[in-house]
């Protein structure tokens, strides 16, 4: 079905090859996992195969990539929609409606189906999917998590006889992870050819048939699924790999008793966008300095709401906010925490991934540059620092977005899933960074569907419902 032959690719401006002499055969119904260290080219991978590269993404290519026996430099990457379906990191970057409904028939639409298929397949998508909830909504009131399951619905309807994944599970909580779990067994069942590019591996124990490690642009060994299950936890995180089984959340929920003033605390907290429609209610708690603690919660629950106005970027409904004791307004909050966002495209602004560090010291007293290297050290960035933050990968542009939290002189750094799409070697970088900012006094929240990060850095953890919590 798939034959990458020999294929070497760099991006326009690149300073150097992105893939190197890659050779992958897929055969009709396989399902492959590419794994390995962010930035190993996973990506351009799943581009080759949709035909982005070389139509879409400019670039040197050697090599040639076929899909069903047509080449794709031959071939447009609409023409291969019947084939072809993605489902990209960043479900936003793919999206062309106002509300699900509309996103989930567009394709469709552009093909110009007859309005009987298309309402049979939209009804067909809405019930074996299980997103009866998600019809009918504005796409920007969705989390993350349901923004990524509407673009896969959105391809399924489509019907096609590939599918692309680009770490499909990295904002879902453990719940969704299960239900996108259901989902892949389903179009295996199908017979459908499944390329998925991910850290996270447990979810697909039993679905893969292969795991392909790469590394810096080259494959660097194909394991069958059956051959990789027989590695013991040792061995796969000595290839700087995720667990290949599930890691439990078993934290305290309670706070401890302690006599000094909470660096942050919230009292019988009410969040969401319109009175009268909370989406959490009943918030209380405190968090200390020197603290890690988590935030957990099922998808669209509030917890990034949350995050936003502790931060002043969106007021509370109802309720009080409190750093060190004092009562602070929305306006002010800005002040006395800061947020890393679970899409970093929104808070990168320079031109490399030094000054946009650099820009961290400016509300600082002291400005040692040499606190900007040894962040670049520490969070594997030092090769990237004069690079373009948009030319980073989704895991090299979170970590850039850590860096800048780890330089701000805040009491509370709030972090919004801060290892969505980051390896094993780079989620014990960001665990490292934290732990040394909680040592320094900073309180933080991690807000996380990463029970493997969590378990290693926080003490406890607050659980937010969708509508009441404490």
């Amino acid at each position: 079905m798939i034959n990458i032959d020999h294929v070497s690719f760099q991006y326009s401006g690149a300073e150097r090859e992105n893939l190197q002499d890659f050779i992958l055969q897929i055969p009709k119904g396989e399902c492959v996992v590419l794994t390995g260290e962010s930035g190993c080219g996973k990506t351009c991978v799943t581009r080759l195969i949709n035909a982005l590269i070389p139509h879409f993404y400019e670039g040197e290519m050697s090599g040639t990539v076929s899909i069903d026996g047509i080449d794709t430099r031959d071939i447009q990457p609409h023409e291969l929609s019947d084939k072809i379906g993605s489902v990209f990191q960043n479900p936003r970057s793919q999206f062309f409606s106002l509300d699900t409904d509309s996103e989930i028939v567009f394709g469709m639409e552009n093909k110009g189906m007859p309005y009987q298929t298309m309402l049979a397949r939209y009804q067909q998508t809405i019930k074996e999917l299980h997103i009866e909830k998600l019809r009918d909504r504005n796409l920007f009131d969705l989390s993350g998590g349901q923004k990524q399951t509407i673009a896969f619905a959105s391809v399924y309807a489509l019907n096609p006889d590939v599918f692309v994944l680009d770490e499909p599970s990295s904002n879902l909580d453990p719940d969704a992870i299960q239900e996108l779990r259901r989902l892949l067994l389903l179009i295996k069942a199908q017979g459908k050819t499944i390329i998925i590019s991910e850290h996270r591996l447990y979810f697909l124990n039993g679905i893969a048939d292969r795991i392909v490690l790469m590394e810096q642009g080259k494959l660097k060994q194909s394991r069958t699924a059956k051959d990789f299950s027989m590695l013991n936890a040792e061995q796969i995180k000595k290839l700087g790999l995720r667990s290949y089984t599930p890691t439990k959340l078993n934290l305290p929920e309670l706070t401890p008793t302690r006599n000094d003033t909470p660096a942050l605390e919230v009292k019988d907290l009410e969040i969401g966008y319109e009175k009268g429609n909370p989406i959490v209610k009943h918030l209380n708690f405190r968090i200390y300095s020197g603290e890690i603690v988590g935030v957990v919660g099922k998808n669209g629950c509030g917890k990034t709401t949350l995050a936003r106005t502790l931060c002043g970027l969106q007021k509370e409904l109802y309720g009080e906010v409190f750093y060190s004791g004092s009562k602070i307004p929305a306006k002010r909050r800005i002040q006395k925490a800061y947020l890393v966002m679970q899409d970093p495209d929104y808070q990168l602004f320079t031109d490399s991934v030094y000054q946009e560090l650099k820009l961290a010291l400016s509300d600082r007293k002291e400005q040692d540059e040499n606190l900007i290297d040894n962040i670049l050290e520490e969070l594997n960035l030092m090769p990237y620092k004069e690079r373009h933050p948009m030319s980073l990968s989704g895991g090299q542009k979170q970590r850039t977005a850590i860096g800048v939290a780890a330089l701000r002189d805040t009491e509370v750094l709030i972090f919004d899933e801060p290892t969505s799409g980051l390896d094993y070697k780079n989620m014990e970088s960001v665990a490292s960074i934290l732990r040394t900012l909680s040592k320094r006094g900073k309180a933080i929240l991690v807000i996380s569907h990463d029970n493997e990060l969590l378990m290693k850095i926080c003490s406890r953890v607050i659980r937010v419902d969708e509508t009441t919590s404490s």
